[in-house]
C-alpha cells in the first residue's frame, strides 16, 4: 500500500512538473499569439527579425499579414498548416542546436504562396497565368516570386 501511495505521489509530481514547464514555455513563447493572424507573432523568434523588418518596410504591410501569403486560405487547411508548422518549429527550437540563420520555405509553403498571389491578384494575372491549371502542371509554370522575389520581404525562397 505504501509503495502504491508513493508511486501515485511521484506520478502526480511528474505530471505537475511537465504541465508546469509546458505552461511556462507556452507563456514565455507567447503561445496565444499564434492563434491570431497578427504578423507580429511570426517575429516572436529571433531568427525572424530580419524577415519581419523587411516585411514592415514592404508594399504588402498595409494589405496583408504573413499568414495571408504563407498559409492556405481555407479554414481547415490553414489551421492544419499552423499546427504542423508550430510543432515543427517547436521541435527544431527545442532539439536542433544548429538552426539556420534564415528559414527556407518548404514545398507546401511555396505552393501556398503561389496560390495566394494568384488569389489576391487574379485581376492582374488572369492574362499571364491560368489559375485553373492542374497542380501537376503548375510545377513547371512560372512562379510569381520568380520575378517578384522581394515582394513581402527580401529573404526569398
Amino acid at each position: 500500500m505504501e509503495n502504491k501511495k508513493t508511486l501515485i505521489i511521484l506520478a502526480v509530481l511528474v505530471v505537475g512538473f511537465v504541465f508546469g514547464v509546458g505552461c511556462f514555455t507556452f507563456f514565455n513563447a507567447k503561445g496565444l499569439s499564434y492563434l491570431s493572424n497578427d504578423s507580429s507573432a511570426c517575429n516572436n523568434c529571433h531568427v525572424m527579425n530580419e524577415v519581419y523588418d523587411d516585411y514592415a518596410k514592404s508594399s504588402h504591410k498595409n494589405v496583408a499579414q504573413c499568414g495571408d501569403c504563407h498559409l492556405p486560405h481555407s479554414f481547415v487547411r490553414k489551421w492544419v498548416a499552423k499546427a504542423q508548422s508550430g510543432i515543427g518549429h517547436m521541435i527544431a527550437f527545442t532539439f536542433d542546436k544548429n538552426l539556420p540563420a534564415h528559414f527556407e520555405a518548404n514545398k507546401n509553403t511555396q505552393k501556398w504562396v503561389q496560390e495566394n498571389c494568384i488569389s489576391c491578384h487574379q485581376d492582374y494575372v488572369k492574362n499571364v497565368i491560368d489559375p485553373t491549371l492542374k497542380a501537376q502542371h503548375q510545377d513547371n509554370s512560372l512562379r510569381c516570386v520568380s520575378c517578384h522575389k522581394d515582394t513581402g520581404h527580401k529573404r526569398g525562397f
